[in-house]
């Protein structure tokens, strides 16, 4: 009866906590799949400005072929601007919309709008930058990786040896006694 209890109020717990942190384990996975994009962006970026695009019909060629973490975002920028707001002041709330790590690619672009600056530097950099990061990231995750199998292993390999193997031997040894 005592097991019964104790399994229900386990139950009750998990579902009081589950959806907070499955919420915020979803945005955290989301905050990582943008960042992880930066590389991605920027090299699209240079290939197209590159080509002879302008900096509005680059953003509107990486809301239809950009990654598709960063397309809702810049889908706000054109529709800001569709609505009357200036390229700029629409690409100052990129970063809102992201991270802070896009904060040197909208720089680069607002000056690249305002001035006419050469950008194929920055985003060749920019690229190499987001690559070792996520780099290090997926480094950092594999070096995790063996510390999360433990608790698997040790609960369920190492009972079945125990019951397979070394359970047998103990019955055949006080069986010989």
């Amino acid at each position: 009866m005592i097991e019964i209890v104790l399994v229900l109020a386990a139950v009750g717990v998990g579902r009081a906590f589950w959806p907070g942190w499955s919420a915020r384990r979803r945005a955290r996975a989301r905050r990582s799949e943008i960042d992880d994009a930066l590389s991605e962006v920027a090299d699209l970026l240079l290939v197209v400005l590159g080509a002879g695009a302008s900096v509005s019909q680059s953003i509107e060629w990486l809301v239809v072929r950009g990654p598709e973490a960063t397309r809702s975002a810049f889908e706000g920028v054109i529709e800001r601007t569709d609505g009357g707001s200036s390229l700029v002041t629409a690409l100052s709330e990129l970063v809102d919309d992201l991270s802070p790590a896009y904060w040197p690619l909208v720089t680069a672009l607002t000056a690249a709008v305002r001035d006419g600056s050469p950008m194929s530097g920055l985003l060749l950099r920019l690229g190499d930058e987001g690559r070792a990061a996520r780099r290090r990231s997926n480094d950092r995750a594999a070096r995790a990786l063996p510390v999360q199998m433990l608790f698997p292993l040790v609960c369920c390999s190492l009972p079945a040896v125990l019951v397979g193997a070394v359970v047998p031997l103990v019955l055949v040894a006080l069986g010989r006694l």
